[in-house]
């Protein structure tokens, strides 16, 4: 089927280019604009291709020369490879591919962790399907550049509102936000872009300080303000209680996100601190002896307990005060978005909600800036935050277990709305391949909506946080819109191969981390094991053992991984004592890689009978190691093993290369990502009993089938049925 798409005029308008690459190009692509047959793919190369050339021409790079050559070279490499599939297609040696998009006038409705709705392909054909949502963020330059943005194939944007947009004076509301939203909405609306709207209360007006000087106080990143004070209340009430309701029936807007980056640990400096502190060691102890029998401390009364200061450096000395006030932090912090939300609500009823939360869950100064994934995620419906991957396997894998611990925490799409593929100010090369490994591999790992930081552009300023984003790079734009393309059209089946319920755990407890910093690596490597091994593991946060909640989220779970977990909450461990003896009846179990949680948070010994000898150690586990294997064979012990495997031809561990299957309407779907800017060695799919296999890589613009044995190409994506 040929996929015919309709062409603007403003396609035929674009300038003109100049080299043999281009000029190549051009005369291969006009037949195709003449009789408007270019496809999704073809049309998005087309506008980049011509866009990118003219900032060439002009003076957009003027500021940044050494990316002027780079931007050059890729927009030929770019033309160069158009042109040869362009030429297959007319020789009848390819087809056009077709693109669904998104149904225009309807929202995607939540189903588990995944977005589904109805999609339209070229022919006119509806079906319900998931989808996946990606697009640019965020500023002035995105807005002015989205019909551009929209032609693209783009479904999805952010803009954001704070309190001195709406009143930077206290008496007068300013109007400009809303006139310039209702034209950004607009826009969004006829190319079919949802928006997500990033309420943003880090944006403060100066009156309100000059008339409330105790509510001006640093607690740390982005927030400058005393949460709970009730001038700092009343202004969020007045300001989203006025903009908001004049957006809700914008048919663009679809969805929020709660705050900006949220992280406080300087609490000790908020007048609020003392009061809100002593009333959570109350509530949680009632008694001043049962706070001292924990902390072996002789308080008087809960008045006399004072705030803690953050420690000045790592690694902190243990102190069993601290992870009460990491606690206390993260809980406090987490009800002061809910209460924002819950406001946001009221003015814009059946909007999801995320917060855009900082990947802060690992690291022990991080642990106690307030971000907690458990916490945070009972606050709205969609799983919201912010990162993104870099070049190297360490990197790749820390945002696999990051993305694995908001699932395990709460079952609800993921949605990174500020995804850093690339760094800001930074004018270094990227190189060919990686951001396009990068997304797919989020996608793989769960991610249903992408908004890229960042389009816009401040060519004045040399260090500006935008220089060398999206907009200055031909090559990584191409790559994260064909992505998002690709992930459009082959949604199903990515859909299938996250969604896969897992049968083995591996248990994240802030308090070992905290006071056993390197169990990180553990954790890390563990993960890396188990998938190395084939299977597709979750990251389970300690507060889903102790809310009972474990059997009830995780139906398929099998052994529950800890790695290297010493120190574990009480309510926690008791979870955990339930799922060890239940798992006596149904042969499920518990895998303990290093120690043996002995410690409660506080320090205190605790007896480890219950457990058996079934521990095993786990050193050196790289994304595919030999040591994987150790791993493999523990769990095999619970009948857990991998449907599939992909490993070198030699049957050694495929080093580097992150791969997932998954079952989807009786045929097995198999995805594989090279993580690295080296080809791969000879690799080979292998079912269950060790049978080789092949597949076809429906990822590829010109499908080609796979053979038995073959290579991946330094970033390359494959995704199709193994047969």
């Amino acid at each position: 089927m040929k996929h015919i798409l309709l062409l603007t005029a403003a396609l035929a308008s674009l300038p003109l280019m100049a080299g043999d690459a281009l000029d190549a190009y051009r005369k291969e692509v006009k037949p195709f604009l003449e009789e408007k047959k270019l496809d999704a793919y073809g049309k998005m190369r087309h506008l980049l291709i011509n866009r990118f050339q003219s900032q060439l021409e002009g003076s957009f790079y003027n500021n940044v020369p050494e990316l002027r050559e780079p931007a050059r070279r890729e927009v030929e490499e770019m033309a160069a490879a158009e042109t040869r599939r362009l030429q297959a297609i007319a020789a009848g040696k390819a087809s056009a591919v077709p693109v669904p998009v998104r149904k225009k006038g309807e929202y995607p409705r939540i189903d588990g962790a995944k977005l589904v709705q109805n999609v339209v392909w070229p022919d006119g054909k509806t079906e319900e399907r998931p989808v996946y949502l990606f697009g640019f963020g965020a500023f002035r330059g995105m807005w002015s550049d989205l019909d551009f943005l929209g032609e693209l194939g783009i479904n999805y944007i952010q803009a954001e509102v704070g309190p001195s947009h709406v009143y930077p004076e206290e008496n007068r509301y300013d109007d400009r936000r809303e006139r310039e939203f209702r034209t950004l909405t607009g826009k969004a609306e006829k190319y079919g872009i949802l928006m997500d709207l990033l309420i943003s209360p880090h944006y403060l007006p100066q009156w309100f300080f000059d008339k409330n000087p105790d509510a001006k106080v640093h607690l740390g990143g982005f927030l400058r303000v005393g949460l709970n004070r009730p001038a700092t209340q009343e202004l969020m009430r007045k300001c989203y209680g006025k903009f908001l309701p004049l957006l809700a029936s914008q048919p663009a807007l679809w969805s929020v996100s709660v705050t900006n980056e949220p992280v406080a640990f300087l609490w000790h400096k908020d007048v609020d601190t003392p009061r809100l502190w002593q009333e959570y060691l109350t509530e949680k102890y009632r008694t001043i002896d049962g706070l001292n029998r924990k902390w072996g401390t002789e308080y008087a009364d809960f008045k006399a307990v004072k705030p803690v200061l953050a420690p000045p450096r790592v690694p902190f000395a243990f102190d069993p005060r601290l992870y009460d006030w990491t606690d206390f932090n993260a809980a406090r912090l987490a009800g002061w978005i809910g209460s924002l939300g819950k406001m946001t609500r009221e003015y814009l009823p059946g909007k999801p909600q995320g917060t855009k939360m900082i990947q802060r869950n690992f690291k022990q100064y991080d642990l106690i800036q307030g971000v907690d994934v458990y916490y945070f995620t009972r606050n709205g419906e969609l799983n919201g935050f912010d990162g993104g991957t870099r070049p190297g396997a360490d990197s790749f894998l820390h945002q696999m277990v990051a993305r694995s611990l908001l699932l395990g925490a709460r079952k609800a799409p993921l949605i990174n709305s500020e995804h850093h593929l690339l760094r800001d100010r930074n004018v270094d090369p990227v190189p060919a391949g990686f951001v396009r490994a990068a997304f797919f591999t989020d996608a793989l790992t769960g991610l249903n909506g992408s908004v890229a930081w960042n389009w816009d552009w401040d060519g004045s300023n040399r260090n500006s946080l935008f220089i060398g984003l999206f907009r200055y790079r031909p090559r990584a734009t191409e790559e994260y819109v064909r992505t998002g393309l690709d992930l459009m059209r082959l949604a199903p089946d990515v859909a299938a191969i996250s969604g896969v319920e897992p049968e083995v755990g591996i248990l994240y407890s802030r308090a070992n981390l905290l006071w056993n910093q390197e169990s990180i690596e553990t954790l890390n490597r563990t993960f890396a094991a188990v998938s190395a091994a084939g299977l597709q593991p979750v990251v389970i946060p300690d507060q889903v053992l102790a809310s009972g909640e474990l059997a009830e989220r995780f139906p398929e779970l099998k052994v529950l991984i800890l790695p290297d977990v010493r120190y574990l909450p009480d309510e926690a461990y008791a979870g955990l004592e339930v799922f060890m003896q239940q798992g006596f009846h149904d042969n499920r179990g518990v895998l303990a890689v290093g120690g043996l949680p002995e410690l409660t948070p506080y320090g205190k010994k605790r007896d480890t009978a219950i457990f058996d000898d079934t521990a095993v150690s786990v050193e050196r586990l790289a994304i595919a190691d030999a040591e994987a294997g150790k791993v493999a064979r523990q769990l095999e012990k619970f009948a857990v093993k991998p449907a599939v495997t992909l490993t070198a031809a030699d049957g050694k561990p495929a080093l580097n290369v992150f791969f997932r299957s998954a079952v989807r309407d009786g045929r097995r779907i198999v995805a594989a990502v090279n993580l690295s800017d080296e080809p791969t060695a000879e690799l080979q799919w292998r079912d269950a009993s060790g049978k080789p296999g092949a597949m076809t890589d429906a990822a590829s613009l010109t499908p080609e089938g796979v053979k038995t044995n073959f290579r991946l190409a330094p970033w390359q994506v494959v995704l199709g049925e193994l047969n």
